[in-house]
């Protein structure tokens, strides 16, 4: 329904932008003399035509001037009418808050009785809900009959159409200091991440006690102990060992998830996307494919591993990450391939950077395979994705660790995923249809069903909320919806970080909630004399010092988690509670930067933090200049003016 309202009113809208630039292209001197010349060749010049030239000139440009302003201004009214009546961002917010309406029949106290009733959603309510883009429309023209009749009351008591504004606006602030930075291509490159999980689940497995359903640590084909989707390390960087309590499926989801978003999968990807010019990963296939290649091989299948510009140039670019977090600048990742440029490209790289088609990189992929039976499948698994002819969605259905059996049933015959030889191998392009059809009835090399308990699919690890979103088909590349859908759940990431001694953190949080706060303190310092590298508890501290006064103890535990843990996921709090530490101790330059780099990290909570520091930057800023203007007009040297200026050149915290 918007797109049809915004299209009839664009039309007027373009008419008059076309008529504006129209009236922009006319040159009336040229006209004119156009006109003359005709009159020269017909006889019928005289001495006065220069004259009446230059006033029919100046007549010519005074009429397209005052067309050109009418046409410009119908453009803005126009333009005007279309962003405040159908394609405004607010009314994005409520259609989002109407279609997410909660129907469930209530418990309400009668404030006379006193008896508690059970309330049912209204018609009205209900009406919303099911069309939530008819009735935002609505809202926001009645709030703006409202507003223009005066009665701001009522409005009030619409449907928080003010709330709306505000998120609007915070989500702007919000994508201006991503704007740039990795923080933006990463939030491109999210909705992926449960195709990515599911992609682990289909080649690696799982292993689960039939008895609690609980992930247990395995040791993988490489001898390596494993826990969850495929992990080796936990969150708080310690390696997992055959001792690593068993952890939940949410768990397991938010381990693969980390390791995805907070590692080097997608950062990888970043680097080359934002330095490379004939690098442009615009296809949800073509950055899943090129995510599963990368989350396995790093570079190594794009550049040659022991070049020596490829480990310099990543060696800086990890520095740098692990100094900005989400935060990295796109400047940075240019000037580092700038400083070490590409020059010793494989094969599938040299087709990749150069923008090749996609048959034609995909190809490459088979030169890959040498080092084990199971590259075969992976290697085309990628080709396939790459050039389309397997959607992400399509491994939502394989039965976990379902890609090898599928190989089985091919009966390991490389050639039923690449043919030919090395140099000139190609993709087996008619294995894709075969994938398809199996997908459909999954079945062993000896033909039965891979159906049941022992053969759950790979959607039946995933929450049904991400599996209902993407086989809807928003797990695409860039879809806002799914980001604002699927922001990080508190309770899921800190019981991921505090596996094995979830009684001691629920201590020291109850401490810290009862606020009491030096209990909170010491029960937090105990734990990390345990777990010196868990990020959150340096966080949880830092934010306990903080509480105590003890400002200076904040900003060192938020310097642990950004300098030497260097956990990205838990950087936006870290900048915080430094930012946070320094605005008390009257240091507005630093508090302001370590806000601004909380903001890029995700924590979109800071914004209220942002505008008062500025505002007490910008008040300080007109108290300094005015004492200085003061001070030439009293004839001091110009050493003694101190200009007020706000730069950061790095991380704060």
């Amino acid at each position: 329904m918007a797109e049809k309202f915004r299209k009839i009113v664009a039309a007027p809208e373009q008419a008059a932008k076309k008529l504006r630039e129209m009236l922009e292209g006319t040159q009336p001197a040229k006209y004119v003399h156009a006109r003359r010349r005709e009159k020269v060749a017909a006889g019928q010049d005289d001495k006065h035509a220069g004259a009446r030239d230059v006033a029919a000139i100046a007549g010519l440009k005074t009429m397209k001037w005052s067309a050109w302003m009418a046409a410009g201004g119908a453009q803005f009214m126009l333009w005007m009418a279309r962003v405040m009546a159908l394609d405004n961002p607010a009314l994005r917010k409520m259609e989002e808050k109407y279609a997410q309406m909660d129907m469930h029949p209530k418990n309400v106290k009668d404030k006379k009785t006193g008896e508690t009733k059970v309330k049912n959603p209204g018609a009205v309510k209900k009406f919303a809900q099911k069309y939530p883009n008819l009735s935002a429309h609505l809202t926001w023209y009645f709030a703006l009959a409202t507003l223009i009749g005066g009665g701001y009351g009522a409005v009030k008591e619409g449907p928080e159409i003010a709330d709306a504004v505000k998120e609007w606006r915070m989500d702007r602030e919000v994508a201006r200091e991503k704007e740039n930075t990795y923080a933006a291509y990463l939030d491109k490159m999210r909705p992926l991440t449960p195709l990515l999980v599911a992609d682990l689940i289909a080649k690696e497995g799982v292993h689960l006690d039939p008895n609690t359903g609980m992930h247990f640590p395995y040791l993988d084909s490489r001898g390596i102990p494993t826990i969850g989707f495929g992990s080796t390390v936990l969150k708080d960087g310690t390696s997992v060992t055959m001792k690593t309590s068993p952890i939940t499926n949410e768990e397991a989801y938010e381990l693969a998830r980390h390791h995805i978003e907070d590692g080097e999968t997608y950062f990888v990807m970043y680097c080359y996307d934002t330095a490379l010019d004939k690098v442009n990963i615009n296809t949800t296939e073509e950055a899943f494919g090129m995510a599963s290649i990368i989350y396995n091989a790093h570079a190594k299948l794009i550049e040659n591993p022991s070049n020596k510009n490829l480990k310099e140039r990543f060696a800086h670019l990890r520095n740098l990450y692990d100094e900005y977090g989400y935060a990295m600048p796109d400047s940075l990742v240019r000037d580092a391939f700038a400083k070490y440029p590409v020059q010793d490209m494989r094969s599938f790289g040299e087709k990749w950077l150069s923008g090749a088609d996609k048959r034609d990189v995909a190809d490459k992929l088979g030169e890959f395979v040498r080092d084990g039976r199971g590259l075969y499948w992976r290697r085309w698994l990628e080709a396939g994705l790459i050039t389309g002819q397997i959607t992400p969605q399509m491994l939502m259905k394989c039965p976990a660790n379902g890609m090898f059996e599928f190989f089985k049933c091919m009966g390991q015959n490389n050639d039923a995923f690449f043919t030919g030889k090395a140099g000139a191998r190609r993709v087996n392009y008619d294995t894709y249809e075969k994938f398809r059809v199996w997908l459909d009835n999954p079945v062993d090399e000896h033909g039965n069903k891979l159906v049941g308990a022992r053969w759950p699919r790979v959607e039946d690890f995933l929450a049904p909320d991400i599996v209902a979103i993407c086989n809807s088909g928003d797990c695409r590349l860039g879809n806002e919806k799914f980001i604002k859908h699927t922001r990080p759940q508190e309770k899921i990431e800190k019981e991921t970080y505090v596996l094995g001694y979830d009684e001691m953190y629920a201590s020291a949080i109850a401490q810290y909630n009862s606020e009491k706060y030096d209990a909170a303190a010491s029960e937090f310092e105990a734990m990390l004399e345990q777990y010196p590298n868990n990020a959150l508890l340096h966080n949880d501290l830092a934010a306990t010092y903080n509480k105590l006064g003890r400002y200076d103890d904040a900003i060192a535990h938020a310097r642990e988690i950004v300098r030497r843990i260097g956990d990205k996921s838990q950087y936006g709090a870290a900048q915080y509670n430094a930012g946070f530490a320094y605005e008390q101790k009257g240091d507005l330059q630093k508090a302001l930067a370590n806000y601004k780099l909380a903001l890029a990290n995700g924590n979109r909570r800071v914004q209220r933090d942002i505008t008062r520091v500025s505002e007490k930057l910008n008040g300080k800023s007109r108290t300094a200049f005015n004492s200085a203007i003061q001070r030439v007009h009293d004839k001091s040297t110009a050493a003694d003016i101190n200009f007020y200026d706000f730069r950061h050149d790095g991380h704060m915290a």
